[in-house]
């Protein structure tokens, strides 16, 4: 073995901020041609996650089964932005065998343990690099063998693993979310108000909720969740104008207090927060995967418990809904359906269900808005019910406005109809001329206006340890 080294001087790494500025007669050589790459990706990263985000773009799937080498998690294709920016495309489906992966890890995984010998594996995609194609290439005297071929082309490639640690999340993920859920729970859109919030009272609040942070101290919570005195009315008619301040607000004011500084860009007095090293920082989490292991003869290497109950969390995946889905979305939530209000949140669901015009036969086919149409007629009684109809009191109520429709002038003179009951055979309605209960042969002759409208029936929120936050979605694989 030589014990000579290469005299070949190592180049200083590309700066992304400057791209060539090409003049007449300039030579242009590696360093240029690698500067201009430089800038250009580099912009192209910036551009995604400046205006798109980070998280999974489609596919990514990750689920759990059995493999040929025992228990294994899955990964099928797909493609995801990194939080630095960088496209990462995944194909096709990946397998990773868990038992070798333990065996692996040895003794490492103790200190991740909980209770029951349970442990959760996070499932993380980065992006790499992949040099390929070498070609011969020239070079200086004193060279060593390694230096006579180089790679001619770099390939976008892609690292998955299994990590006992999820990569730390951009502080501005949870900042968007706790200002997103911030703008949710505290805006309660009224109609009328004796005191309406006014917009400067409203962004005081917006400011006032903000929770301190700096690289050297960050912090879990971003904007506080609920105002001490609880949501503050808005009026309907100035909702547009307080979500466009508070957005300028956030663009301007608090954005740059948790966005991630990947160029370590000056910031005059101020400082963005800086990443973590790449290699922890540039993930993408997909899933948390719960596993139960057991030891082989009690002192083995860990292994999964094929008996177990197994699950993918995936609550914390980070994704981006492409810009056709928010167009659609934003076009679909503009035809929403009239008779939606605005409600407090903590009112039950409350939704017209069925609908129309229809005649007093319960053998005419001429239905109504969800097949509503009478489904029994007695002397003054009418009953009425529609798709769907399900009579649980204690789960669903329902309000119903009707009035008689007469095809002939002068049958019925002082007609009234009174609500009776909700029961198995559907909605019984009692109705009148005068006092008189109407006639079976009166009745078939008349028809019926009818909306229907259903609202749950409002049940006490349980809450653990004081929080009402959601619960993270689940899946069972067992």
């Amino acid at each position: 073995m030589s014990t000579f080294t290469s005299t070949s001087v190592q180049r200083a790494p590309a700066d992304p901020t400057k791209h060539v500025n090409y003049v007449l007669g300039m030579v242009l050589g590696v360093d240029d041609f690698t500067q201009e790459f430089a800038y250009l990706s580099e912009r192209d990263r910036w551009l995604a996650r400046d205006l798109l985000g980070y998280g999974t773009a489609w596919g990514l799937s990750v689920s759990h089964g059995a493999g040929a080498r025992g228990p294994e998690v899955r990964v099928t294709p797909g493609a995801a932005l990194t939080p630095r920016g960088q496209w990462v495309r995944v194909t096709p489906t990946q397998c990773a065998a868990l038992n070798d992966w333990l065996l692996a890890r040895g003794t490492e995984v103790d200190a991740y343990l909980r209770a029951g010998n349970r442990l959760t594996v996070h499932v993380v995609l980065r992006h790499r690099d992949c040099l390929t194609d070498p070609v011969p290439v020239p070079g200086e005297p004193c060279r060593t063998e390694d230096d006579t071929t180089a790679p001619s082309r770099v390939t976008d490639d892609f690292h998955l693993e299994l990590a006992l640690r999820p990569p730390p999340p951009p502080l501005e993920e949870n900042a968007v979310r706790d200002f997103a859920r911030w703008l949710r729970r505290n805006m309660n859109v009224v109609a009328s108000s004796p005191t309406p919030t006014t917009l400067e009272q409203f962004i005081t609040l917006l400011r006032n909720s903000v929770v301190p942070s700096s690289p050297v101290s960050p912090v879990d919570d971003y904007v506080l969740d609920d105002l001490p005195g609880g949501p503050v009315p808005v009026l309907e008619t100035d909702v547009e104008s307080f979500l466009r301040e508070a957005s300028r607000v956030w663009v301007t004011e608090l954005r740059p207090l948790w966005r991630t500084n990947w160029l370590g860009e000056a910031q005059g007095c101020t400082q963005p927060v800086s990443p973590a090293p790449e290699s922890e920082a540039d993930g993408v989490l997909l899933a948390a995967v719960d596993l139960p292991l057991v030891r082989e003869l009690g002192t083995g290497p860990w292994k999964v418990d094929a008996a177990g109950t197994k699950s993918v969390d995936e609550a914390q995946r980070p994704f981006l809904l492409h810009q056709r889905m928010l167009q659609e979305w934003l076009l679909a939530g503009l035809a929403r359906d009239a008779s939606a209000v605005h409600r407090p949140d903590d009112l039950p669901p409350y939704s017209i269900v069925a609908s129309g015009m229809i005649p007093i036969d319960e053998t005419s086919t001429d239905v109504g808005y969800n097949g509503l149409k009478v489904t029994k007629v007695d002397v003054g009684l009418v009953t009425v019910s529609f798709t769907g109809y399900s009579h649980q009191p204690d789960q669903w109520r329902y309000v119903l406005k009707t009035t008689l429709v007469e095809p002939q002038n002068g049958l019925v003179t002082q007609p009234s109809i009174t609500f009776v009951r909700a029961d198995t055979d559907g909605l019984l309605l009692k109705v009148r001329d005068k006092d008189a209960l109407l006639p079976i042969l009166t009745l078939r002759k008349l028809g019926l206006i009818v909306e229907v409208s259903q609202y749950a029936v409002a049940s006490k929120k349980k809450s653990v340890g004081g929080s009402t936050k959601p619960s993270p979605r689940t899946e069972s694989l067992r």
